[in-house]
């Protein structure tokens, strides 16, 4: 499929790579993506990402609290995240806070301003301080490109398991929160065919099921709105169990969701590709698809032996 795309259109692409095979590697093995899309690949905390990840458009009062109000949701939806009320108000008051003191704003500057927001509020130490601590101990961004300048290039980046978990967690949700503002902030992509629209960018998210269920804004409003923005969103994960934890109407606004083979829950399979579909006793080769604005699912030979 995505050789397909990019035979048709010269969109770049970023790619969230959990198992370090979609580019190629020091042997020549794995998918090649990098050569397919001429991306660069990258793996932080060894190579630090060239994003100013908390860029902001126009500095008045207005954009300081919507980034803010931003990273706090991005911050907030890490794996074991528990944000209280007055966690969420001080997280919020810290970003907005080095926001406006620092261009570019880094990660390091929030960790800073949240120390003086807990001393300031008499605030015990607690899992946010702790988190961003961590974050901060490795350089995970080097803001030395704009999210236009970022995004009009293809990038691998590459998140293997030993890369700290709240590491992943931060460079997913903030480069996904910046791919949001970003194509969200564009006009909408011209359509040369008077049907369809131009495709400016395609992110691709495998092993999907690491962020699947924590319900990240920038995510669902991808998925939701960049379609008219020339925005393509590709999960990819093991079974349609891992979509349990996301909204109805997220997976409804799909374009084309595919399955093979699985053992996955009949009302997993149901709420997907709806009734009637069953996984479990597809062939090799066989998947079912269900394309948006279509009742039901059909049943496709993908491949044969």
């Amino acid at each position: 499929m995505l050789k397909a795309i990019r035979e048709q259109t010269d969109a770049p692409f970023l790619a969230f790579d959990f198992k370090g095979d979609l580019g190629t590697d020091s042997e020549g093995k794995g998918y090649g993506l990098d050569k397919l899309f001429d991306a660069t690949i990258i793996q932080p905390p060894r190579q630090p990402i060239p994003l100013d990840v908390m860029f902001v458009a126009n500095r008045d009062d207005f954009t300081f609290s919507e980034s803010a109000l931003r990273f706090r949701e991005s911050f907030g939806r890490l794996k074991g995240s528990t944000l209280g009320a007055k966690q969420r108000t001080a997280v919020a008051e810290a970003a907005e806070s080095a926001l406006r003191i620092n261009q570019p704003c880094e990660l390091r500057h929030v960790r800073d301003a949240l120390r003086t927001v807990y001393v300031n509020k008499g605030m015990p130490e607690d899992w946010a301080t702790a988190a961003l601590d961590d974050i901060c101990r490795f350089p995970l961004f080097s803001p030395s490109m704009t999210p236009a300048e970022f995004f009009r290039q293809s990038w691998i980046i590459r998140l293997p398991q030993e890369v700290p978990e709240v590491s992943r967690g931060i460079v997913v949700n903030l480069m996904l929160d910046a791919l949001d503002s970003y194509l969200n902030s564009l006009p909408d992509s011209s359509m040369p065919d008077g049907r369809h629209r131009s495709l400016r960018t395609l992110c691709v998210i495998d092993e999907a099921h690491r962020i699947l269920g924590s319900k990240l804004p920038s995510l669902a409003n991808l998925i939701r709105m960049s379609r008219s923005k020339g925005g393509a969103i590709m999960l990819i994960s093991q079974s349609p169990d891992d979509f349990s934890g996301e909204e109805d109407e997220f997976l409804s606004e799909m374009g084309l969701i595919g399955a093979f083979a699985t053992n996955a829950k009949p009302t997993s399979v149901t709420r997907i590709f709806g009734k009637g579909a069953n996984l479990a006793k597809l062939t090799t080769g066989q998947g079912v698809v269900k394309v948006r604005g279509e009742e039901s699912a059909r049943r496709v030979q993908a491949w044969q032996k």
